[in-house]
């Protein structure tokens, strides 16, 4: 009986698919159609996106991606409030929970693959009303993430230039035309900054985990072996400042460790 569910499910998901498909060839032979009256030479020349990335510009594309500012530069922030200990939990917690999201997408898109993206399975497998909410959502976290790594941007330069020798607003805005401009050449260009950007971040962050290791275990000027000296005094797990008594302090600061991880996953789901 179960298998003549899943038989008949599968029949379902099949003709529904069909129709899917039947639809939009219909939108694209119009759509076609639209473009050979409008413009012949794009008709003739190819009016489709130009498939210029290889596989190595998407394997670094991703992998550059997960190492976006809410670790690089978002990681201080939690450390610093909650402790280590908390901050470990935190992003273990919701680095789960961002893996088997990744999976079940994953599952989707190679049973039914949608040019929608997630939010037209939204739509598909809920209601149409949750994926135009997904749409949205979508939408809105590029408008507050972009702000966000242009300000991020900014503030690793200060690393090197005071602010008070240059406002970082100049730094802002110099970032905002490099990527605009980027964004100007054709996708092969924008495939390979990708590329050897995301792969001097891989360098990087794979040297700092090095050094790190090697000053933990004492090969540094001072030659003192640090270990895990401050997981035992102040402790792993810090209260958060201002709050009695420590247990609730401790619970609050994990909690705002776990707003900081949640952010820093976000690039992961996009």
């Amino acid at each position: 009986m179960d298998k003549k569910k899943e038989y008949g499910f599968l029949e379902e998901e099949i003709e529904k698919t069909a129709s899917d498909n039947a639809l939009l060839s219909i939108h694209s032979q119009e759509y076609d159609d639209s473009i050979r009256h409008s413009d012949p030479i794009a008709m003739s020349e190819g009016h489709r996106l130009k498939k210029d990335l290889k596989a190595r510009h998407i394997t670094m594309i991703a992998i550059g991606g997960a190492l976006g500012t809410g670790l690089l530069i978002g990681t201080s922030t939690p450390l610093k409030i909650a402790g280590g200990g908390s901050t470990f939990i935190a992003y273990t917690i919701v680095g789960i929970v961002v893996y088997f999201v990744m999976c079940t997408l994953g599952e989707m898109c190679s049973f039914i693959p949608l040019p929608e993206g997630f939010a037209g399975y939204a739509s598909r497998y809920c209601d149409s009303a949750l994926g135009f909410a997904v749409g949205y959502a979508y939408l809105c976290k590029y408008l507050i993430v972009s702000p966000n790594q242009l300000v991020a941007g900014s503030l690793v330069m200060q690393y090197w230039v005071a602010p008070e020798t240059v406002n970082p607003g100049v730094w802002v805005a110099i970032l905002l035309v490099i990527i605009t401009l980027i964004n100007f050449f054709g996708v092969k260009f924008f495939g390979e900054f990708e590329f050897w950007l995301s792969s001097l971040k891989v360098i990087t962050v794979v040297g700092l985990i090095i050094v790190l290791f090697v000053i933990m275990l004492g090969g540094g000027p001072s030659h003192d072996r640090l270990g895990f000296r401050y997981w035992h005094n102040p402790g792993a797990f810090a209260p958060y400042a201002g709050i009695e008594p420590i247990s609730k302090a401790r619970f609050v600061s994990f909690w705002s460790a776990m707003s900081n991880a949640v952010f820093a996953y976000l690039e992961q789901l996009s």
